[in-house]
């Protein structure tokens, strides 16, 4: 599960406005902390957008009934701006409800029972928004979350789903899926031929020798980066790809060569390496899955996985 930080929306949301959400993505756009999910922090969303955190000055107090016999103490705490937060934030929680079983009626009270007077099964809902920060300020703002389960048929409701198919995949996020399998499809040849030109002589082979000779023909590995990178977001322009990608692209890229380097070469040029190989892995789990799948599978294999997690649609 790990670490995580809690949200309060005050910005107008299409439901649930009073929840307490969870997120493991303020971490990195908030405090640049890339390799955690979070630090239990405290956040809000202002009313008109504007992104706060609940900032402490904390020290070290002893205390044998703690677990290490000390703990630290907020001894002053303060709400501040976060004005430079850029990027895809998903807050999430979870409510209870009933699922009726059949012959289900409602009492007076509007409680879902079963025919026998026993309350419904109960299940949970997850409750999903996606919020893109600009400059620290809510730029736009979508529901993720899984639909109520009412069917006004006859005045039945059906059995709500918890997300997951008996087989274990994911409900909520399937069309998704399939658009992103089709549109691989759709793509499969100009892809291959991407992957092709990556692993040829003047692609990897060349680019990873150029890195232990000390030669400054390293740097053109990040043209072939960046093109992998615009195929991968054209196969599903209107999703943000996943943060941690990102952030090693973003270290990978963008960088042009100077004498100086040649002091720090590996700590200069190894993050290029780095931001092909893990493009390349993503070109290539693309370019397979699309070759062999036509619809997506019940059982995920890794790679496909993998490129769901890209997408955020896993």
């Amino acid at each position: 599960m790990g670490m995580f930080d809690e949200v309060v929306c005050c910005y107008p949301l299409p439901h649930h406005q009073d929840a307490r959400f969870q997120t493991k993505d303020l971490s990195a756009i908030a405090l640049g902390e890339r390799w955690i999910g979070g630090t239990l922090d405290e956040y809000e969303i202002t009313q008109d957008g504007r992104l706060r955190r609940h900032a402490h000055e904390r020290e070290w107090v002893e205390d044998q009934s703690a677990l290490l016999g000390t703990y630290l103490k907020s001894v002053r705490d303060w709400w501040e701006d976060v004005p430079d937060a850029h990027g895809d934030v998903w807050i999430y929680t979870t409510e209870t409800v009933t699922r009726p079983q059949k012959g289900v009626v409602a009492d007076e009270k509007d409680e879902l029972t079963a025919g026998d007077g026993t309350p419904g099964e109960r299940a949970s809902r997850e409750i999903e928004f996606r919020i893109r920060f600009t400059n620290g300020r809510v730029q736009q703002l979508e529901d993720l979350s899984e639909p109520p389960a009412v069917d006004d048929r006859a005045g039945e409701i059906p059995p709500l789903t918890t997300g997951r198919t008996e087989d274990g995949s994911d409900v909520a996020g399937r069309s998704l899926e399939e658009q992103l399998l089709a549109n691989i499809r759709e793509s499969h040849a100009s892809l291959e031929a991407l992957l092709n030109r990556a692993n040829d002589h003047w692609g990897r082979e060349d680019c990873v020798y150029r890195h232990y000779h000390h030669s400054f023909k390293v740097y053109s590995i990040q043209s072939l980066t960046m093109e992998i990178l615009t195929a991968l977001q054209q196969l599903m322009p209107e999703r943000q790809l996943c943060l941690l990608f990102r952030s090693i692209l973003e270290a990978g890229t963008g960088k042009t060569f100077s004498p100086d380097h040649n002091r720090h070469w590996a700590e200069t040029t190894r993050p290029m390496l780095e931001a092909f190989f893990h493009a390349h892995y993503f070109l290539e789990m693309v370019v397979k899955y699309g070759g062999i799948l036509e619809s997506p599978p019940s059982l995920l294999p890794s790679g496909w996985a993998a490129v769901l997690t890209l997408y955020g649609l896993r």
